[in-house]
């Protein structure tokens, strides 16, 4: 006499062969809801008494050795799949989608840039150099006067304008000199508010900011391109452009090269590679640069690592700053017999000069954005956006300087027609 266990495996059996016949399949490939919903007689709860549908059908209809190949092979595939994902994924995802959405996003935003000025057939080293400071523009954020109470305002227009206000301050400096004067952009860090702080919500996402910097910046280095007869474009990044995709997400120590700044730099270096034969980029893999201005060495770092500037707002610690110069003197960095005459950093928004003890000029640049609902809630209730230009002659590392406030270009629709603002859509 059978036992009702013996019973139910008999009607188990059975009903997986007719199932089979009529679906057109094999029995191992039934699933449980098919095999619940089209025969009657043999219940999930009657299963469950016998060890649940898992283990009676792989006892009866166990899978073939083929579909064990497939199933766990898959298996396999997809575990690799995902460490080779944990391992790369995230910084390349971004980087990936990044580079997709620019690209549709220029497609409705054509870059734009000033007509080339004519070569002159001969070229003579300048007796004198231009240097101009550009960092913490923080392109992409989107301040609100009413969230300041009228402080501060910034948006896409004001960020055009501002900038604009400023090239036009570096095309004009000392018009006399022109033919012969040159001129350096540092490109120093924190070009794009990134998405760094929980508290940056206010800003617009990575692939707009993206878009509308390479606008504004490819404008106003064509601009300039047409005003000098030559153009040395210096660039380092900061700490807002950081890649957001990256494991460690503090300030770069390593590979900070790897930021969506320098994603920028080069992009700016290839548009304006195709009119301005004038202008040249340096784009560093260290995250400073050391180089030549006139016989002088200028060390241009954005100042979150590699040189600790502290806070001109509340102090400036000049022995310090002195001491870390010398090490740079004492290294390898440089020729026994060379110093480091200038150091430019941003990163603290409240620009100064000075002199150092050591003989090195001490250049802090200010900022363009202006205050923001971060530096409002710790106290900070100036603003005063400000850029740094100063001239570099033989006799002079760093001769006479001007800050140039911009706030005046906000309301100001002239500039527009040195940099036409980003309509911050696609």
């Amino acid at each position: 006499m059978l036992k009702d266990t013996d019973k139910l495996c008999l009607a188990f059996i059975d009903g997986m062969k007719y199932l089979a016949k009529e679906l057109g399949i094999k029995p191992n490939e039934i699933t449980k809801a098919q095999f619940l919903e089209l025969q009657g007689e043999v219940t999930d709860k009657a299963l469950r008494k016998v060890g649940g549908w898992t283990v009676v059908k792989n006892r009866f209809f166990p899978d073939e050795v083929e579909d064990l190949d497939l199933k766990y092979g898959s298996k396999l595939i997809n575990s690799h799949k995902s460490r080779l994902e944990k391992q790369y994924g995230e910084s390349r995802f971004f980087e990936k989608e990044l580079f997709n959405a620019v690209k549709e996003s220029l497609k409705k935003n054509p870059i734009l840039v000033h007509a080339p000025i004519k070569a002159s057939g001969k070229k003579e080293a300048a007796k004198r150099t231009i240097v101009a400071a550009i960092s913490d523009t923080h392109f992409g954020a989107n301040i609100s006067k009413e969230e300041l109470s009228g402080l501060n305002e910034f948006t896409w227009t004001i960020a055009a304008r501002r900038m604009a206000l400023y090239m036009e301050q570096i095309a004009d400096y000392k018009l006399a000199y022109r033919k012969d004067t040159d001129l350096v952009v540092q490109l120093n860090g924190d070009i794009i508010a990134g998405q760094i702080h929980n508290q940056e919500w206010f800003v617009d996402l990575l692939t707009t900011q993206f878009s509308g910097t390479i606008h504004l910046l490819s404008q106003a280095l064509s601009y300039l391109a047409q005003k000098f007869p030559q153009v040395t474009v210096v660039c380092t990044p900061g700490n807002h452009g950081r890649n957001v995709g990256k494991a460690d997400k503090g300030r770069a120590t390593t590979h900070k090269w790897d930021s969506y700044e320098n994603m920028i730099y080069v992009s700016l270096r290839e548009i304006l590679a195709q009119k301005h034969k004038n202008v040249k980029f340096i784009i560093p893999e260290a995250p400073f640069a050391v180089y030549k201005v006139q016989g002088h060495n200028i060390m241009q770092t954005h100042g979150d690592t590699v040189v600790n500037v502290g806070n001109p707002g509340h102090s400036l610690n000049m022995n310090s700053i002195s001491n870390q110069i010398n090490r740079v003197n004492n290294s390898d960095l440089i020729q026994a017999a060379e110093k480091i005459a200038v150091l430019s950093v941003g990163h603290v928004h409240v620009p100064t000069t000075q002199l150092m003890e050591n003989g090195c000029a001490i250049v802090v640049n200010g900022c363009l954005s202006g205050t923001d609902p971060y530096a409002q809630s710790i106290g900070i209730y100036t603003s005063n956006p400000t850029q740094v230009i100063f001239e570099c002659t033989k006799e002079h590392p760093v001769g006479d300087i001007r800050m140039i406030q911009v706030k005046t270009a906000d309301k100001n629709a002239k500039y527009d027609s040195i940099i036409k603002p980003f309509s911050g859509k696609f």
